[in-house]
């Protein structure tokens, strides 16, 4: 792996660049995340939204503090520039951020790149990417052990995106057959640009996808039948593929929104969402 630490790209433009106001920052929206239900805290993957703190920090904190994060977690989320390779781990031994150094999670790094191409490392991918980078805030915060794989996913074919996942779930359960947990945690606004109805309407046909749990789905009716700029859907296909491989689970809406919630102009919105998977207690049941 390469000897460099990833720098912060987007510190002082998604979000504060000082360390105490960063805190104050994170620590608020986390506070005010309603927290871990009682009896029902254990999970195995979330989706969370990537703008600038101001605009979806609130949503970002909810998904966050809703759970308690075991130490190792794999980030995934889209190549925005398109620079470097379409499936791409970091190389960096760790991510800076203006809290401080997050170590790569080098085991899970090793056990991915164990499956093969199309994954690899390249750092050029997640140089100047914002997607992972925004949230890494969150998770220190809210577990100051956390280590993290970094995941990028820019190539846009659905069986690159189905073998990615395959490849993940093949990975984790062998890492957790040794002790541990692994969350898995993608990274995805929703529809773009649209007057707040209409993009609400979007909104929730990719919301209602993701709930139905269908990798192909999601990824049809997202990119080809109904055009959802949802910028994550690569790594939220795969995410989907991934747990059709691990232990059942059930999804659950956590939090939703969009853009114009910040400032009051809903006449053009981003729109974002926190999509908890949690693990199902019936061993039973085939949901995920």
């Amino acid at each position: 792996m390469s000897e460099a630490v990833r720098l912060p790209a987007v510190a002082g433009l998604f979000y504060e660049s000082g360390a105490q106001a960063l805190r104050v920052e994170v620590e608020g929206f986390l506070s005010a995340a309603r927290g871990p239900r009682p009896g029902e805290t254990a999970w195995r993957a979330l989706l969370l939204p990537h703008a600038g703190h101001v605009y979806s920090g609130e949503i970002c904190g909810k998904g966050v503090g809703a759970v308690e994060l075991p130490s190792t977690v794999l980030l995934i989320g889209p190549n925005h520039h398109g620079a470097g390779a379409g499936i791409a781990l970091s190389d960096a031994p760790a991510w800076r951020s203006p809290l401080g150094d997050v170590p790569v999670a080098r085991a899970l790094v090793d056990e991915l790149l164990a499956e093969g191409p199309p994954l690899r490392l390249d750092g050029h991918a997640h140089r100047r990417e914002h997607s992972l980078e925004v949230i890494v805030p969150f998770l220190q915060s809210a577990r100051p052990d956390v280590s993290i794989a970094f995941l990028s996913l820019g190539e846009p074919d659905l069986d690159v995106c189905l073998g990615v996942g395959r490849a993940v779930a093949r990975a984790v359960t062998r890492l957790e057959a040794g002790g541990g947990r692994v969350a898995l945690i993608v990274s995805s606004d929703l529809n773009h640009y649209l007057p707040r109805e209409k993009n609400r309407e979007k909104d929730d046909r990719a919301l209602e996808a993701l709930f139905g749990g269908d990798p192909v789905e999601l990824f049809e009716r997202v990119l080809v039948r109904e055009r959802i700029s949802m910028c994550g859907v690569l790594a939220a296909t795969a995410l989907l593929e991934a747990l059709r491989g691990l232990p059942p689970t059930r999804p659950r809406l956590v939090a939703q929104g969009d853009s114009g919630d910040a400032f009051g102009d809903t006449s053009r919105v981003v729109g974002y969402a926190a999509v908890l998977w949690e693990t199902s207690s019936d061993p039973g049941e085939k949901e995920n």
